[in-house]
């Protein structure tokens, strides 16, 4: 049971992190003066690779997110 309930508990952290990570993203975009491809135009190269694991980290995080759901459901 002990391995259970450490599976539980690192899922209910990626649910909360994918959670934050949304937030974040809104919270950022929204205070920007210009749209998320205008931003991308003008970014440097170096935010350009930290967008695109950002991407990638918030669909992991929405796939563990909708894996607890599912769970939950069922």
């Amino acid at each position: 049971m002990a391995e259970a309930g450490a599976v539980l508990t690192i899922t209910i952290i990626g649910a909360c992190a994918f959670l934050i990570l949304v937030a974040l993203n809104m919270v950022f975009f929204l205070n920007q003066d210009k749209g998320v491809l205008d931003w991308l135009k003008h970014a440097t190269s170096k935010q350009r690779i930290i967008a695109i694991i950002d991407v990638i980290m918030t669909f992991v995080f929405a796939l563990d997110f909708l894996h607890i759901l599912l769970i939950f459901i069922i």
